[in-house]
């Protein structure tokens, strides 16, 4: 997913345009026939993180069965495209980057859902109607260097929940990863479970939970509920 934070106009410029160059080598990394033997290879042993980061999305969908969904930081439209065919039918995609935009048009333009509305820009620029019932923020903290301020703007926008990634903070990769997007000219921030939890409660979420998920990227994945029906769907 591509990022979609608030880090003040050089921040942002210079991660729109990181993910402007990106865009076709991120969307390749859901598209396994557009990969190359050795990157289909390379994916499925270091970055299997991504799948799970995306199964475990679906299977809070299933869970608490949305109506609506907003995914900040939408990229390529994947996660859209799959939250459609699962049944929700009301969608809003918000990424910084065009070309991103534009591959999440041709993911979602054969998809069987009410309304899918892709929006350019900075999210928390960017006004709704009104809320949602879930949220998808993948892939997007690592670049954010406001968090709160943006949970807070996710908490307003979410009725139910919302499902969030987090960089991981380790000994050796966090120095390397930071190195690599320094020359790039993308900031990266890291988390700890503490940080997180502490930073969903400050943003007024009931509760937080929080799993480091297996991959490469050692990310954590977060879900903050709006409030405690955890167990209810939708249509309980």
């Amino acid at each position: 997913m591509s990022g979609n934070g608030h880090n003040g106009n050089g921040g942002t410029a210079d991660v729109q345009t990181y993910f402007e160059r990106a865009a076709d080598s991120f969307d390749r990394l859901y598209t396994e026939d557009r990969q190359s033997p050795f990157m289909r290879w390379v994916n499925r042993h270091f970055r299997s993180d991504i799948a799970e980061r995306f199964l475990r999305t679906l299977a809070l969908a299933d869970k608490i069965r949305p109506a609506s969904v907003l995914d900040v930081g939408c990229g390529s439209g994947r996660y859209l495209e799959a939250l459609a065919r699962h049944g929700v039918r009301q969608l809003v995609g918000v990424d910084l980057s065009s070309p991103m935009l534009d591959l999440a048009r041709q993911a979602t333009k054969d998809v069987d859902a009410a309304s899918i509305d892709l929006r350019c820009g900075d999210y928390m620029d960017i006004e709704f109607d009104e809320a949602v019932d879930m949220s998808v923020v993948m892939g997007v903290f690592d670049y954010v260097d406001e968090p709160e301020k943006m949970l807070q703007r996710l908490r307003k926008d979410s009725r139910r929940a919302v499902i969030a990634s987090f960089p991981s903070k380790h000994w050796f990769r966090t120095p390397v990863r930071k190195l690599r997007y320094r020359i790039k000219r993308c900031p990266l921030y890291f988390y700890d479970p503490e940080s997180i939890r502490e930073l969903g409660k400050r943003a007024g979420f009931a509760s937080v939970d929080i799993e480091k998920i297996n991959g490469a990227g050692m990310d954590y994945v977060a879900v903050m509920w709006v409030d405690d029906k955890r167990q209810e769907s939708s249509d309980a």
